[in-house]
C-alpha cells in the first residue's frame, strides 16, 4: 500500500532571505564557480560582496572583475586541483552556470570532489529560461536532473526562484509541513506555475505582439523559473 500523498503546501519566501541563510551557514573557505561581473550583475548584492573579509575565492572559464582564478570546470580533475592550490571548500556557489557548460555531468563531479568532507554546495539553474549564450547555452534543468548529477551528495534543501525586473519571489513546497526532498510533487508545476490560453485567446496575444508577433508553439506557457538546490557532502 502506497503512503498518504500528505499534505501539500506552497511557502513563499524570497531568493534574498534564502541566500542570507547560505551565507550565515557557511563555512571558509568559499568558492563562487562563474565568479566574473557582467553587465547584469547586481554588485551590491555579489556573492563576493556578501563574503567581504572572508576566505573567498572567484574562479571563472574567462578573466574579469570578480575573477581570481581562471579554469574550466570541465577541466580533468587533477588540472583544475592545480589551479585552486588543492584546497577544499566548505561552500561551494554555482550559480547559473551548469545550463552554460558542455559537459555537465563532468563538471559536476569535480564540484563535488572540490567540496570538504561535509561541505555545502549550492546550485541553481534555469528549468525554463529563454536562450541566453554565455557563452553558449545548452541544457535545462529539473530538480530531478540536477539530483542525477549529484548521486554522491545529499540534498538538503530545494526551491523555486523567478527573478528579473525586480521581482524577488521564491516558493519551497512541502509536504506536511516540511520540504520532503524524496517526494516532492513535482507534478504540481503545471497547476501552480503554467498559464493556459483557449487557442482564440492564445492568436489574439500572439498577433497583440506588434511589429514582431510570435510564432505559435502551444497554448500553454511557464514563466522563467529557476531551480535552487542545496546539497551537502558526506
Amino acid at each position: 500500500m502506497q503512503d498518504a500523498p500528505g499534505k501539500i503546501d506552497v511557502v513563499s519566501t524570497t531568493t534574498a532571505a534564502e541566500t542570507a541563510a547560505i551565507v550565515a551557514r557557511a563555512v571558509d573557505p568559499v568558492l563562487q564557480v562563474g565568479a566574473r561581473q557582467t553587465v547584469v550583475d547586481r554588485v551590491e548584492h555579489s556573492w563576493r560582496r556578501r563574503f567581504a573579509g572572508r576566505d573567498f575565492t572567484g574562479l571563472d572559464v574567462a578573466d574579469g572583475d570578480g575573477v581570481d582564478v581562471v579554469a574550466d570546470l570541465c577541466w580533468p580533475l587533477d588540472r583544475l586541483d592545480a589551479a585552486l592550490g588543492g584546497r577544499r571548500f566548505g561552500l561551494i556557489l554555482c550559480q547559473h552556470v551548469l545550463e552554460h557548460v558542455k559537459r555537465p555531468f563532468e563538471a559536476a563531479d569535480n564540484l563535488a570532489a572540490l567540496l570538504a568532507p561535509g561541505g555545502t554546495l549550492y546550485v541553481a539553474v534555469p528549468w525554463v529560461q529563454s536562450f541566453h549564450g554565455y557563452p553558449d547555452d545548452y541544457w535545462r534543468f529539473s530538480f530531478r536532473g540536477l539530483l542525477e548529477l549529484f548521486p554522491g551528495l545529499r540534498p538538503v534543501d530545494m526551491y523555486y526562484s523567478a527573478s528579473g525586473s525586480g521581482l524577488d519571489a521564491a516558493y519551497k513546497i512541502t509536504v506536511d509541513g516540511a520540504v520532503d526532498l524524496a517526494r516532492t510533487p513535482f507534478e504540481i508545476e503545471s497547476r501552480l506555475f503554467e498559464i493556459s490560453f483557449p487557442q482564440d485567446r492564445n492568436l489574439a496575444l500572439l498577433r497583440e505582439q506588434g511589429e514582431q508577433p510570435k510564432l505559435p508553439l502551444a497554448r500553454r506557457y511557464l514563466p522563467a523559473m529557476f531551480v535552487n538546490l542545496v546539497l551537502q557532502a558526506p
